[in-house]
């Protein structure tokens, strides 16, 4: 018998740490969302990250590059902060490029 499209699907979780089940009892009902629905929502969000990965395969992720930039502010500046806006440093080596 074919399944009609709008009939849900069954997924079994089992939870073996209660601590964990309270916390997502606990979020669901701050969000006034059933904990199925919550659990829905928590995999769809995974499945999203998860698929951007292939995408940037051979590229840094923005999380890696913020962490590169600050490893290389913290061992070339020694956590000195710059003074001058970065913005106007650019534009002024722009303006120089074309003059």
């Amino acid at each position: 018998m074919p399944r009609n499209k709008n009939s849900p699907v069954w997924l079994n979780i089992y939870i073996h740490n209660s601590g964990i089940r309270r916390q997502i009892k606990a979020v669901a009902a701050r969000k006034d969302i059933s904990i199925s629905e919550y659990c829905v929502q928590a995999i769809a969000n995974q499945l999203r990250k998860e698929q951007e990965i292939p995408h940037e395969e051979g590229a840094s992720s923005l999380k890696n590059a913020v962490e590169k930039a600050h490893r290389f502010h913290k061992e070339t500046f020694e956590g000195r902060v710059f003074t001058v806006s970065s913005a106007d440093l650019i534009r002024e080596t722009r303006d120089r490029d074309i003059s």
